[in-house]
Order: structure tokens, then C-alpha cells, then sequence
């Protein structure tokens, strides 16, 4: 049974036309938190005021983070009251922090998320523009707080998107691992700009998810970058192959088998054993994220208990990554967990 079946709060989605599969009920981006939900709520209507001063209260870098980061996330477009906001409070770090983490949102919109292939001709040069403005806007933001990790965790993802390399994007990683070590933000950005499909290496991604295992506190929610990672190895062997040929035929028999691994199979259980399943672990406003992340890898190592156990906890709180890699984000989540419940009650 669908897991969306018993959500009343959310109206039912628009009927499909014949021939059209059925539209996916809403993600959550916010993933359930109240607070959040509130401000996307009061930005929508232009209004910046309270967020500006919860954020500037708010000094811990994890939940700064999830904040603005979410937030932004949700805005298309570049709305007046952002400018609005910066000319306002213009000795505060806060909007031109807020307006250059939303920049990159905005950029990657004119991208689009595909493969580079798939971009329009026209779209690049609005996509390199929008990201250095946003770079500006988080370099001003840093110099205005200079404690604050956050700008340098989001500048992260401009290094990726400019292609400004390796070594810049270890640097601005050291920036941020100064003010803050084990900074969520800044794993996840790792993940994707390490990633050899960034211009990276997948080895030197593996060993920068490995030293975390080894070294960060038990119980911490970092210890997500391994599955992360690895899922980014998993990936990258049908990268950019075209379905139907031979060459991606090989790349989907090199994905059956990397989740088989035992090796693999032992990172990630012990991530989540030093994560989400370890009795020092403390729910965090991300969690759900990190829960879907460990379950897509759970039913990659058909390890079906472990994948139903993390189900049960996301609840409707599925998230676009990792299960967009395998198509719709809902429906690939929903394929998983019948399968993982065929499995389980037949005995496999």
C-alpha cells in the first residue's frame, strides 16, 4: 500500500490524461519542520522581517544551514523583497548571505539538473553569471561574519558549477572545517564536487568518505557521506551512456554488483551503525534525508529488514536524492519498499 494513502493534509494531485502516468504526490523539501514551513510561508508573501531575526540569533551552523539552505531552495525565480532585504539591513550578513545561497538555486534553474549534454546553449551563460554573482554575494557575506562557516559551506557548490577545480574546492573545504568540523553542508557538497563527474575522482572521494568514518564522533549524522558516496560510484558507471547500447549494458552490470561487495556492504552498514543506528545518535532536522539515503543503499545490498527498518522511520518524508537516480523520486521509493516487503514475506 502506498505510503501517501493516509495523508489527508496534502490535496490529491491532478487526475492523468490516458496514456499519461499519474502525477507524484509533493515532496516535502522542508522535511516536516514546522518552523521552516512557516517562513516559506511569510517569504512567499514577501515577508523577510522574522526570518532575518531568527537568523541572525541563530548560531549554530547545522540548523543556520538547513535553514537557508532549505528556504532558498523553495523560491524560483529572483524576487524583489531580496534586494528589498539586502538595501535594508545592509550591515547585516544575514540577506546578502541568504540572496548569494539562493543564487545558486537560481543558477542551477537556468541549468537544469542533466547531464551537461542536455543544457540549452543558451542557458550557460546565464548559469555562469547567476553563480558568480551568488560567489560575490557569499564572499561579502563571510567578510561580514567572519565566524560564520555557512558561506564558505555554500561556495562550495559555485566551485562545482564554474568548475574552478580541485584545489579551490579543497581550500574553501578547509575554510569551513576551521570554523566548523563535520559541517553537514559542506559533506554534502563534497559528495557531489569530488565526484568524478564533477572533475573529481571517485577514489579520492571514497578516501575523503573513509576518513570521516574513521575519525568523526560516534553518533554524529556525517557519517552519511559514505553512503552518499558511494552511491555516487554506484552512479557514475552508466554516466552519460546512452540506454540500449552496449557500454551502458556494462554499466548496469558493474551497478548490480558494486552494492554485492562485501566490502561496500561493510562500510555502509558501519556508518549507520556509528549514525542512525547507534545509541549516541540524536535525531537531527535533516535525519529523514539521511534515512532515505542509507535505505536506497540497504536495497542496493538487498539487505531488505535494514531498508524496511530506515522505511518505517522516514515515513512520508521521501527525498528527491537518492531516489530521483532511479527515476521519479515517490515512485522509485514505493518500488523499493514493495519489493523489500515481497522479499521479506516470502523469507528472502
Amino acid at each position: 500500500m502506498s505510503i501517501f494513502r493516509k495523508r489527508s493534509a496534502v490535496s490529491a494531485p491532478p487526475a492523468s490524461k490516458p496514456g499519461q502516468a499519474a502525477p507524484e504526490p509533493p515532496l516535502d523539501e522542508l522535511l516536516g519542520d514546522a518552523e521552516a514551513h512557516a517562513f516559506s510561508a511569510e517569504l512567499a508573501r514577501g515577508e523577510w522581517q522574522r526570518l532575518h531575526d531568527f537568523l541572525e540569533a541563530e548560531r549554530e551552523p547545522g540548523a543556520r544551514y538547513f535553514y537557508i539552505n532549505g528556504l532558498a531552495n523553495q523560491i524560483t525565480g529572483r524576487p524583489d523583497w531580496m534586494d528589498e532585504w539586502c538595501q535594508a539591513r545592509p550591515g547585516s550578513a544575514v540577506p546578502v548571505l541568504f540572496r548569494g545561497v539562493h543564487g545558486i538555486k537560481w543558477a542551477w534553474q537556468a541549468r537544469g539538473g542533466g547531464l551537461a549534454r542536455t543544457v540549452k546553449q543558451d542557458a550557460w551563460p546565464l548559469f555562469h553569471e547567476r553563480l558568480v554573482a551568488a560567489d560575490k554575494d557569499l564572499e561579502r557575506a563571510a567578510g561580514l561574519d567572519p565566524e560564520d562557516p555557512t558561506p564558505h559551506a555554500a561556495s562550495l557548490w559555485a566551485v562545482t558549477g564554474l568548475s574552478l577545480g580541485q584545489a579551490e574546492l579543497l581550500r574553501r573545504f578547509g575554510e569551513v572545517d576551521r570554523r566548523h568540523r563535520w559541517h553537514l553542508g559542506a559533506y554534502r557538497a563534497m559528495s557531489q564536487g569530488m565526484a568524478s563527474k564533477w572533475g573529481g575522482s571517485n577514489e579520492r572521494l571514497l578516501e575523503f568518505a573513509r576518513a570521516a568514518l574513521r575519525e568523526a564522533p560516534e553518533g554524529h549524522p556525517v557519517h552519511v557521506i559514505v553512503p552518499s558516496a558511494h552511491l555516487e560510484v554506484w552512479l557514475y558507471f552508466t554516466h552519460g551512456l546512452t540506454s540500449g547500447t552496449p557500454e551502458h549494458a556494462a554499466g548496469q552490470k558493474l551497478q548490480i554488483g558494486y552494492f554485492r561487495d562485501e566490502a561496500v556492504q561493510a562500510e555502509v552498514r558501519l556508518a549507520a551503525d556509528r549514525s542512525i543506528r547507534s545509541p549516541d545518535y540524536r535525531p537531527f532536522r535533516s535525519t529523514p534525508a539521511h534515512r532515505n539515503y542509507f535505505a536506497m543503499c540497504f536495497r542496493l545490498m538487498r539487505d531488505y529488514p535494514a531498508q524496511l527498518e530506515q522505511m518505517d522511520l522516514i515515513g512520508p518524508l521521501i527525498t528527491r536524492a537518492p531516489w530521483a537516480y532511479q527515476g521519479r523520486p515517490v515512485a522509485a521509493y514505493e518500488r523499493a519498499r514493495a519489493k523489500a516487503l515481497a522479499a521479506t514475506q516470502a523469507g528472502g
